[in-house]
């Protein structure tokens, strides 16, 4: 007999599943239908949470945000500085090419405006420039506008490495930073 869960208790396992199987696979290739086998159900079974395999790949992104961004935090405590928030975002990418891969490619696809993942996109890059406004915001002069460039650079240094892992991403990181980013001496 199979153990009864909860809506939420079972979203949260498929998704720590998926994460699992993209982080050993990759995204290219998968399916919903590996997914569900992977958590021990059925295909429809998983529909049920998931209806596409897109709206899978945005809920994994989501967690994984939230996780990487929690880790980040306690990573940095007791030396909050706009160099150091964007810095381990760079560190981020390198430690795990895979997640970056899948945030590229769900990014990518969620340009498009009837895209489930569209609008937490959008949303968070606001919410991104908004949180950095507020922490950094008499460090750094116009300082929602500096963390959308920080992105940007850091959103197109980030293809550049993972097309090319041999690109230097922390040394052109650091390039760019100096060029954005206020003196922090």
């Amino acid at each position: 007999m199979s153990e009864r869960l909860t809506p939420a208790v079972r979203r949260a396992r498929i998704l720590d599943t998926a994460m699992r199987v993209l982080d050993a696979d990759g995204h290219r290739g998968l399916t919903l239908r590996a997914v569900a086998r992977a958590c021990g159900m059925t295909a429809p079974g998983l529909i049920h949470h998931f209806p596409t395999l897109d709206h899978l790949l945005v809920a994994v992104v989501e967690r994984r945000d939230e996780r990487d961004e929690a880790e980040g935090e306690e990573r940095l405590e007791g030396r909050l500085t706009p160099r150091a928030v964007f810095d381990q975002m760079i560190e981020g990418i390198i430690a795990r090419p895979e997640a970056a891969r899948l945030f590229v490619a769900v990014q990518a696809a969620a340009l498009d405006p009837t895209h489930p993942g569209h609008r937490w996109f959008v949303e968070r890059y606001a919410r991104d420039a908004a949180r950095f406004e507020a922490l950094f915001d008499e460090q750094v002069p116009d300082a929602a506008g500096v963390a959308r460039r920080c992105m940007a650079a850091i959103d197109g240094l980030q293809l550049q490495y993972l097309a090319d892992p041999g690109f230097d991403l922390r040394g052109q990181w650091s390039a760019a930073a100096d060029a954005l980013l206020p003196s922090e001496g």
